[in-house]
């Protein structure tokens, strides 16, 4: 069966798809992307997708004007063309040929793969954690943004695997605070039954602005996740108390729960940080509460408008 993808907007079969060897997304890892599950047929979360990647570009200098009603319709292509109702697509944006200078085209990639889940057994028993050697710096540029340049992440979950370990967990490099995972945000659960989620954004700047543009100068912690925009908005709507927290590891080994969150492993338990059991070693009530319940609001989108 030929593959295809979505290339600058055409459907391309995958064998006859042309990328420039000048493409700034090989040469530099200058790019942005997007993952998101498309289950029963629909994109899930599209808009919200679309919307964090735009206002990335914005950021990082990518002017990326996208139309989830076209990008949908791209899907539903991908989709029929490899008779798929469940998919794990990926948006690319990288910042084109490099011998443009004056004005380069963006290149646009959209891939659609089956969706194959996290096993089973991770969210009955829970998934085990490290603690990453690597650092987060809330100065970098491409901090809290889904960059392309993703060695260090990579890196990362490369030294979790080799540990039998699903994810690794960052901190920052001075303050020591918790700032998220490697593919996915974190959500620590305290005795008294209340969570907290790092911030995304540090609340004060660390360095004065230069130029009057203090906005500029604002620290990023932790990538806005989707899910975890979601996690956020259950939780205040079923009389479960979450808020944002900077938060360090003395936190997180005190902690009762913790769960992770992104696009595709929906609300992960986490049991165990190395040698560390959290709470009785088991998925706690209130995971696996917030799991239903977002579970529940992804299968409400997949039977109802399209996203």
């Amino acid at each position: 069966m030929t593959d295809y993808i979505v290339l600058n907007g055409h459907i391309t079969p995958v064998e006859d798809a042309n990328i420039s060897s000048f493409d700034a997304g090989l040469l530099h890892g200058a790019g942005l992307f997007e993952t998101l599950r498309v289950l029963n047929g629909t994109a899930l979360n599209l808009t919200d997708h679309l919307q964090r990647l735009s206002e990335s570009g914005q950021c990082l200098g990518l002017d990326i004007q996208v139309d989830p009603i076209i990008v949908n319709g791209w899907i539903a292509d991908l989709l029929e063309l490899h008779n798929m109702r469940d998919a794990r697509v990926r948006i690319t944006v990288t910042r084109g040929d490099t011998r443009e200078n004056s004005d380069p085209q963006l290149t646009t990639v959209l891939t659609a793969i089956p969706f194959e889940p996290y096993p089973a057994a991770l969210y009955e028993n829970g998934m085990a954690v490290i603690i990453s050697q690597y650092a987060q710096n809330p100065m970098g540029p491409l901090t809290g943004h889904k960059s392309t340049s993703y060695m260090d992440r990579l890196l990362a979950l490369r030294e979790a695997r080799m540990v039998h370990a699903g994810e690794a967990l960052w901190f920052t490099s001075t303050d020591k605070i918790l700032a998220e995972a490697c593919v996915s945000n974190i959500f620590i659960g305290f005795a008294d039954g209340t969570f907290a989620t790092p911030p995304t954004r540090f609340p004060v700047p660390l360095a004065p602005p230069v130029d009057g543009n203090a906005e500029r100068f604002v620290p990023r912690l932790a990538l806005p996740g989707i899910t975890r925009k979601h996690v956020l908005r259950l939780c205040a709507e079923n009389g479960i108390s979450a808020t944002e927290k900077m938060m360090t590891i003395h936190d997180v080994l005190s902690a009762k729960e913790i769960f992770l969150t992104n696009a595709i492993m929906g609300v992960m338990p986490v049991t165990h940080i190395e040698g560390h059991t959290v709470g009785i070693g088991k998925p706690g009530p209130l995971t696996q509460c917030l799991a239903g319940l977002y579970n529940a609001f992804i299968q409400e989108q997949s039977h109802g408008p399209t996203h």
